[in-house]
């Protein structure tokens, strides 16, 4: 995922001017060779010196051209870096991605792909032209239960747990040396091993999965990877948090961990679920849609 997120975060040179893309590297090149010729003029400022009766100066002009090299040396390694950022953006300009990159692309066409299919989907229930869908002939709908809507949708549930550690002890024989690094090793080992349960422990999102979401106008009901279903019924959320830019949508309840949805089914999600809770006025006005609603314009 690091990797990934690095990815995203160059190719946002795409969206820059040219200038702004060159003068990064332009600036620390011309910076690595002024300190360069700073560094080589001290040198040869030595050379006019008595190094017996000017022997400061001459250090003096020694570390200054060595910190001169060395700065030259670090604006020129970064300029590097800059250089390739540079290189591909102009690279993607021209059709020319990376496995990556066009894994990054693919999954952007696909959610603006998925954004006009939620704009249509809100602008029929906005002016009351949609008809319910048939269900899953496996499932059983309530009283008065329509279902809206279907499709593929990325699952998390954000909660905390018990996580133990296996706390090790050894007893050492020997000479005292041996026994204190064995005794060292061992208490480093459980630090470590406590550490890592702690961080695992710890709220975060857990689940995660690709599941298959049927909305309706009561709730949202995800069949997991295991088969197993669950429903998230509109009138338990005590707080909905729907970003249509980046397609994902998180619902809070009373007493069940929140529910995050994303990708095509968290977006026709959120778009049911603020119909549902906030009705016709909620999709008009909710800021999370505005980009639903210029899509839909």
């Amino acid at each position: 995922m690091g990797r990934k997120f690095t990815t995203i975060s160059e190719m946002e040179y795409d969206n820059y001017p040219a200038w702004r893309r060159h003068s990064p590297w332009v600036y620390r090149l011309a910076a690595a060779a002024a300190c360069e010729i700073a560094a080589i003029v001290l040198m040869f400022s030595i050379d006019g010196l008595d190094t017996k009766d000017q022997a400061w100066m001459v250090v003096g002009l020694a570390l200054g051209s060595l910190v001169a090299s060395g700065f030259s040396l670090f604006f020129f390694l970064t300029s590097l870096g800059k250089m390739r950022l540079a290189w591909r953006a102009y690279r993607r300009a021209n059709g020319h991605y990376t496995r990556a990159e066009q894994q990054i692309v693919e999954e952007r066409q696909l959610l603006v792909s998925a954004q006009y299919a939620a704009a249509e989907l809100a602008g029929h229930l906005l002016s009351g032209s949609w008809t319910p869908m048939a269900p899953n002939w496996s499932m059983v709908l309530n009283p008065q239960e329509q279902a809206v809507c279907s499709s593929a949708a990325h699952y998390a549930r954000f909660y905390g747990t018990q996580a133990n550690y296996m706390h090790s002890s050894a007893f050492f024989m020997g000479r005292p040396s041996f026994v204190a690094v064995g005794m060292a090793a061992t208490a480093l080992g459980n630090s470590v091993r406590r550490r890592q349960a702690q961080a695992y422990a710890q709220a975060q999102w857990r689940e995660q999965q690709v599941v298959a979401a049927t909305i309706t106008n009561q709730r949202v009901l995800c069949q997991k990877q295991d088969g197993t279903w669950l429903s998230f019924y509109f009138d338990a959320v005590t707080n909905i948090d729907a970003d249509a830019n980046n397609g994902t949508l998180i619902l809070q309840f009373h007493n069940a961990e929140p529910l995050m949805l994303g990708g095509r089914g968290g977006l026709f999600a959120a778009v049911v679920a603020i119909w549902a809770l906030h009705g016709p006025a909620g999709l008009r006005s909710y800021p999370g849609l505005q980009n639903l609603r210029m899509l839909h314009a």
